[in-house]
């Protein structure tokens, strides 16, 4: 849990939807581990456009409805987790709007993957994307019925680059998995380039002769370039995992910690190793050095593939 939102209560949005329940009593489950408050929120969600909101009564109307349903979902969460306060509140703008506001006062941000609202056009799919790139705090995406909580048995995943975003999400996870007596598994991944292209762009490069010509690369050449690339490769991807493994024992030294490093599109790779994880964490954007660890370019991947709970670090 980040130290600087200790106070600050989960919020979550809820549309009445399969998937945003699911949202809601995962929401409820982590305010009550973490000891803090539940924030329930619907939005009207009113299309600016719409020539509805030159109408006051049809305004109110929405709004009164978001309230209902927020009222509606703080009351379903208290069967999911006694004991926490809960408060609910409807909103006349947008989902998303609304979500990233209430973004600024939270510890996390939680949303369903793909809910529906009262209109085909509310797709919290849509909104859980934006959430992830303009929200203040931290993100969840619950997709499905959600695992258990971080624990023991059920890991913390984290994919780790190197970069600053993703070295934020790093220690967040650690942090969860800490607070939460559960561990952490660390995931590398890297890519190797394509055998074909690769040999076909050196084909084309010169290399000086003692006489000053020039002659083209001998397949025999071209191979052993190419294996000499791949143990770079591979060598940085340790480099990467080994820096995050000492990153994570420096702040968190009894933290039981995994590495799974491997060959793969990162995506792949880290869906794979959440096999029984509670949650993966993410970075929301990914500098790292090697082009297959750019989280910025797979988070989105792994929020719409993974089984369990995926928290996006900014």
């Amino acid at each position: 849990m980040n130290e600087n939102h200790t106070n600050l209560p989960v919020i979550v949005g809820y549309d009445a939807s399969q998937e945003s329940t699911f949202a809601l009593e995962w929401a409820a489950r982590v305010a009550q581990q973490r000891g803090c408050g539940l924030r329930v929120i619907s939005a009207a969600d009113l299309d600016p456009s719409s020539i509805e909101l030159a109408h006051t009564d049809i305004q109110d109307m929405y709004l009164r409805q978001a309230r209902q349903q927020a009222q509606a979902g703080a009351d379903l969460a208290k069967t999911f987790a006694a004991g926490i306060g809960i408060t609910s509140e409807g909103q006349p703008g947008s989902a998303a709007g609304a979500l990233v506001n209430a973004s600024r006062q939270g510890a996390l941000l939680v949303v369903g993957h793909r809910a529906l609202g009262a209109r085909p056009d509310t797709l919290l799919g849509s909104v859980a994307f934006k959430a992830t790139h303009h929200a203040a705090c931290p993100v969840a995406i619950v997709r499905q019925s959600p695992r258990p909580l971080p624990c023991a048995t059920h890991p913390v995943v984290v994919g780790a680059d190197g970069s600053e975003n993703g070295t934020r999400a790093l220690l967040e996870a650690a942090r969860l998995a800490a607070d939460t007596g559960s561990f952490l598994r660390i995931v590398v991944a890297w890519q190797r380039p394509s055998q074909t292209r690769w040999a076909l762009v050196i084909s084309q490069r010169t290399l000086p002769n003692e006489d000053g010509s020039r002659r083209g690369y001998t397949d025999a050449e071209i191979a052993l370039l190419y294996d000499k690339i791949i143990a770079e490769l591979e060598q940085r991807a340790q480099r990467v995992a080994q820096q995050a493994t000492d990153a994570v024992r420096q702040r968190h030294p009894d933290l039981k910690t995994e590495l799974h490093l491997s060959e793969g599109e990162a995506d792949h790779v880290i869906l794979a190793a959440a096999a029984d994880a509670s949650m993966i964490a993410v970075g929301a954007r990914g500098l790292g050095d090697l082009q297959s660890l750019d989280l910025g370019s797979i988070s989105r991947k792994v929020m719409q593939k993974a089984e369990c709970a995926v928290y996006v670090v900014r």
